[in-house]
């Protein structure tokens, strides 16, 4: 029987392509964070502290997301990832944080777009045009042949993107390989060149433990962004035993990158070099352990640079387009187009980088601005793993932790500082603070928004949740033990 005029036509729904090796190839650019800020981290702190906080840093990742592989297999049809999840767990005690946590996760995701593409710009700008100068000044800002060029990454992650989920996985499993390669280059060539000495490499010697702390803070969305995987979990053919075996590869597999690239990186060149240029410090160590011209390194950042913008912007989208979808935000927002993506969050989201790359231009100083917002959201997300818990005892895990996973879900919880001190860092100040400040503040304007004006609904700030799902037959289907493991009936 045809549907009625009256009837609405049915929704698009997310297109279910992709496979856990889709999500660990969209994952795998995630160490361009670590080539983008760590040489500023080992000039400030020493390499060998570095290091530390890297891999400590990493290791909580992992932990966040034996944790989050649990609450996708949930809600294996809600897309925004972790703060979808953040809002199904805490909305019952104060509404207005799931607007707050997936406002949060979108800067710390969406702001990174523009720090690798003001990354992208310099490189390339003092590489291949260091004669072009010059430009215009746009309030505190000079924009130039590096701005510029910024933008035009920022064009080419969205429109990767906006055509089909699908080209964006293929490029970075890709240009990935390209990638891997040079880095794993770099890691076995240096300690056979004749220049690397682990001399190079230093502890802290400031004695301000607020300096460590800050630091934690400041490469924590490099070390924790893995839970990428969990934002495509409506995406993938199993939504819960991909999600799960994509959370857990990559974050492995960037625990060894942690270690191994820094510590080749500052072996080769020494501390002081790259304290004097910690953005090219990748490439200056590629051509000493190499002999090869610097180009040649400068064009695998570049390259890496990219596929992390490829991959947030993929993030970013959804964060925006499944924040619509729970009614946090602008109805408009929930909208896919013909290739099954959120068309409008993608293009929003570029708009917004573009904002930002043009005010704040320096990358550490957008990156302490972001940061904010991300912890703030992991946080939540962490929170709302207790939250499930403990009102929704019955609601079907296919995946399922082990008891155990409650109190170290406790201790993650309270495991956030240093989000008031980023000027110990050396970089950024009160403007990056109440920047992250105000965007967060910003999400609450427009959740009131969503609600009084669009859905023409009274401001509720607590939204009771029901004990089961609406359709249990789908996650019924599905048991698991206690290992994690999802079995079927």
């Amino acid at each position: 029987m045809p549907d009625s005029p009256s009837t609405p036509p049915p929704r698009p729904a997310l297109r279910r392509t992709l496979t856990w090796r889709d999500g660990f190839a969209i994952a795998m650019t995630l160490p361009t964070g670590l080539l983008v800020t760590g040489g500023y981290a080992i000039g400030t702190i020493g390499a060998w502290t570095a290091i530390c906080i890297w891999v400590a840093a990493t290791l909580i990742g992992l932990l966040q997301n034996m944790l989050f592989a649990e609450i996708p297999s949930m809600f294996p049809g809600s897309s925004g990832g972790i703060t979808r999840y953040a809002a199904e767990g805490w909305k019952r005690y104060f509404a207005p944080l799931s607007a707050v946590a997936a406002f949060g996760y979108l800067i710390g995701w969406s702001f990174s777009i523009a720090v690798n593409a003001a990354a992208i710009g310099e490189l390339v700008h003092s590489q291949w045009f260091p004669q072009v100068t010059g430009g215009f000044r746009l309030l505190s800002h000079e924009i130039g042949l590096p701005e510029l060029i910024a933008l035009l990454a920022i064009a080419g992650g969205w429109a990767l993107n906006y055509f089909g989920v699908k080209i964006a996985a293929n490029l970075n499993k890709c240009m990935s390989v390209v990638v891997i390669a040079g880095l794993a280059a770099l890691v076995v060539s240096s300690p056979a060149s004749g220049g690397w000495d682990l001399g190079h490499l230093t502890w802290y010697q400031g004695g301000n433990w607020l300096t460590l702390v800050v630091w934690f803070y400041v490469t924590a969305w490099t070390t924790y962004g893995t839970e990428i995987c969990a934002s495509f979990a409506p995406e993938y053919r199993d939504p819960a035993r991909d999600t799960a075996r994509a959370l857990q590869r990559a974050t492995l597999f960037m625990v060894v990158v942690f270690f191994a690239v820094p510590l080749a990186m500052s072996g080769a060149i020494g501390e002081q070099r790259i304290s004097g240029d910690p953005l090219s410090a990748f490439a200056m160590a590629f051509q000493q352990s190499l002999g090869t011209s610097s180009w040649i390194g400068v064009s695998i950042l570049v390259v890496a640079l990219f596929l992390g913008m490829v991959s947030t912007t993929a993030d970013g989208g959804r964060a925006l387009y499944g924040l619509a979808e729970d009614g946090m935000t602008l109805r408009q927002l929930h909208w896919l187009n013909r290739w099954g993506v959120p068309g409008r969050s993608l293009t929003l989201d570029a708009v917004i980088n573009a904002v930002i790359l043009l005010l704040l231009g320096e990358p550490l100083s957008i990156l302490l601005a972001s940061n904010l917002g991300y912890l703030v959201a992991m946080t939540l997300a962490v929170g709302s793993f207790l939250l499930l818990r403990k009102d929704r005892p019955h609601w079907p895990r296919p995946i399922r932790r082990g008891r155990i996973w409650v109190p170290v879900a406790a201790v993650l919880f309270v495991l956030v500082a240093g989000m008031t001190h980023p000027s110990l860092a050396g970089y950024g100040g009160f403007r990056e603070t109440a920047a992250g400040v105000g965007i967060l503040l910003v999400s609450v304007v427009l959740f009131a928004y969503r609600r009084l004006v669009q859905d023409r609904q009274p401001l509720q700030w607590r939204i009771e949740t029901p004990a089961l799902p609406p359709d249990n037959s789908g996650l019924a289907a599905q048991t698991a033990p206690a290992d994690g493991k999802p079995t079927q009936k």
